[in-house]
């Protein structure tokens, strides 16, 4: 029975003891918070938040007057005590477990106590004092007059222009920048004392209504003959307006070179023979000249209505201003790669037209996927070239009737012409070209049918001369007996035109020197 006694105390004994550690330790975890209390002379709490989650679900009369907005939230209630407690955002985006104290930097009379209760958060702000929201406004009014000051300096100091009109328009605030342009605007430039009487824009009521963001006017110095201008844009309220001149000068001089250098191109443009159309990414028409109508026929009024390059085509076919080929559709499906090859300024056709006319259409590309199409008229140099063409096949035909071997070379030696006889005797093939023969090579086939003789040596001379020459004759025997008589006759632009005429055809083939000796004596030589 007395070790029953015994073990019934003895647990007694350790559930009083566990008893006493739990209670200490809870007294432990409230202490730090109770001893900063009282450390600080802790009042109750004036002004007090209860969040779930993001919105804000309950606050005491005192709260609600530190709020702005009619439906607050956890955003609102965050931005409101940031002036006071900095880092309250990042502390509630980094989660709470148990009470928080955040002191704050501006105050140190004044704290938020912030407590998870479940999935709620409790802020309450303490403070020393009876009223801590007093001692909040204080530090609220000394961060706005803090504020004032910077935006008082910034926009007196503003390099724009700024001012301020009251409901009838007279001026009731200007920053330097203003007066500093009103100077600039007045007789002799003195510094004015005071706000002007008279506004330095004039017409702003009506641009200051709603629906209108900006406008440019233009003021003069009296300095300075050139218009300054200004893009001025308005904020109107109740008490009046403000507004802002943001200095244009810049983007006006820009404007008005390029619209100097537009007209410049127009009238360059104006004065072409060769006909333009500019089409821009979607294909339209943007930009003509009056070649352009001269060359085509179109209507002034059809051009002017931006058609598509489609419809552009189409009417030339109507006018007969394009080559008819056998299959239109097929064609115009070719010409949708044409628009690509003009795109990348790799397109330039030959337009034979119906009536004889032949149109030079070459593309070009210009920024932002535009083209454009050149239609230069070479009617009369296709002429020519065909007449010339002609000519110099009548002229060869000519020659090729001669009993005469002919042949024509350039001052540098370059053969450019021969006729069928010379090609025929000195097995000459001009299939490959004439640009692959010269003097050299050819004196080499003369000398190589011929016995020696220094007469080659003195063409090639007198071909390479320069100067005043004169017409040269001379004879050499060729390798089979008969006699060759070559002469030389300078002709214009340096050219040497060069004749073989050719005797009777000898009994037999000269082998070498002593044959052609031989032959030399008996033919009187």
């Amino acid at each position: 029975m007395s070790l029953e006694v015994l073990d019934f105390l003895a647990i007694s004994m350790t559930a009083i003891v566990i008893s006493v550690l739990v209670w200490s330790a809870v007294r432990r975890a409230s202490g730090t918070h109770r001893s900063f209390l009282k450390s600080q002379g802790a009042r109750v709490p004036r002004a007090t938040f209860l969040l779930e989650g993001a919105e804000l679900i309950d606050c005491s009369p005192e709260a609600k007057q530190l709020l702005d907005e009619d439906a607050p939230n956890r955003v609102s209630v965050v931005r409101a005590l940031s002036s006071l407690f900095p880092s309250l955002g990042k502390t509630l985006e980094n989660g709470l477990t148990s009470l928080t104290i955040i002191p704050s930097p501006e105050r140190s009379d004044i704290w938020l106590e912030v407590a998870p209760l479940g999935q709620k958060l409790r802020l309450a702000i303490c403070g020393k004092h009876e009223n801590p929201l007093q001692q909040i406004g204080l530090v609220q009014a000394k961060n706005e007059n803090t504020e004032l000051e910077f935006l008082r300096q910034a926009s007196t100091n503003s390099p724009y222009l700024m001012w301020r009109q009251d409901v009838s328009g007279q001026l009731v605030w200007a920053n330097e920048a203003y007066l500093t342009a009103c100077d600039a605007c007045s007789e002799g430039g003195f510094a004015i004392p005071k706000l002007p009487i008279n506004p330095l824009f004039e017409d702003l009521d009506a641009f200051a209504a709603p629906g209108r963001t900006t406008v440019r006017r233009s003021i003069t110095y009296q300095d300075d003959e050139a218009d300054h201008w200004f893009d001025i844009s308005a904020s109107k309220s109740d008490n009046g307006t403000i507004f802002y001149a943001v200095n244009a000068n810049p983007i006006v001089r820009a404007e008005l070179g390029q619209r100097k250098f537009v007209q410049t191109l127009s009238q360059t443009f104006a004065q072409l023979s060769i006909g333009l159309a500019i089409f821009d990414r979607r294909r339209q028409l943007a930009t003509f000249n009056p070649a352009l109508l001269d060359m085509t026929n179109l209507p002034f009024e059809f051009l002017s209505g931006r058609p598509s390059i489609d419809a552009m085509l189409d009417r030339l076919r109507e006018f007969q201003m394009l080559p008819e080929p056998k299959d239109y559709a097929s064609w115009r499906e070719k010409f949708t790669m044409m628009e690509q090859a003009a795109k990348e300024g790799t397109y330039c056709e030959n337009w034979n037209l119906p009536d004889g006319q032949t149109f030079r259409v070459t593309g070009r590309p210009h920024p932002d996927g535009a083209f454009a199409l050149l239609f230069e008229d070479i009617s009369a140099e296709i002429s020519l070239t065909r007449r010339f063409r002609t000519e110099i096949e009548t002229c060869q035909s000519v020659l090729d009737t001669l009993d005469e071997g002919i042949v024509v070379f350039l001052n540098g030696g370059n053969l450019v012409l021969a006729n069928e006889a010379y090609c025929t005797f000195w097995d000459t093939d001009l299939e490959d070209g004439i640009g692959h023969h010269d003097l050299r090579a050819e004196i080499l086939k003369w000398q190589e049918r011929c016995t020696p003789t220094r007469i080659w040596t003195n063409l090639k001379e007198l071909t390479n001369q320069m100067g005043m020459r004169k017409h040269w004759t001379e004879t050499a025997l060729m390798d089979d007996g008969r006699q060759l008589t070559c002469s030389a006759s300078p002709i214009s632009g340096g050219m040497t035109m060069i004749k073989f005429r050719f005797g009777g055809a000898g009994t037999a083939k000269l082998r070498d020197a002593n044959d052609a000796k031989e032959v030399l004596i008996a033919s009187g030589g």
